[in-house]
């Protein structure tokens, strides 16, 4: 019996450890739930992202939040986003015209994200005005 004990607790711990992603089985799915406007958490600046969808691409914008904290400006420089389904979960890839990179979603929910990006994970909230 303690033997069993033993080895449960030895692999539960590995296999929590392995586990990502739960929240989607699609990329429709991530696409739906992180659709809309989202804020970093703890970040004092006044920048938010809007991810949306449209004929199969997705777009992300970069808004300044104006001195008012009503009118919102959008910045000009627009990355693709792409939603790459693998074994473990869903990546996300950003493509600006001279640089792109790929961050792992780590949680998604229709209130909070989370992103790996170069090992370090930053955490979203859904920004509602």
């Amino acid at each position: 019996m303690k033997k069993t004990l033993i080895l449960i607790l030895t692999f539960l711990p590995l296999t929590l450890l392995g586990q990502h992603l739960k929240c989607c089985e699609s990329e429709k799915e991530v696409e739906s739930y992180l659709s809309g406007k989202w804020k970093e958490k703890n970040d004092e600046s006044n920048t938010i992202y809007e991810y949306w969808f449209e004929n199969g691409k997705g777009h992300l914008s970069e808004i300044e939040i104006a001195e008012n904290g009503d009118e919102l400006i959008e910045l000009e420089v627009q990355p693709f986003v792409e939603i790459i389904k693998y074994d473990g979960g869903f990546k996300i890839k950003f493509t600006y015209p001279y640089e792109n990179w790929v961050s792992e979603l780590k949680y998604l929910n229709s209130n909070k994200l989370i992103l790996i990006t170069d090992k370090k994970e930053i955490e979203y909230y859904k920004y509602k005005k």
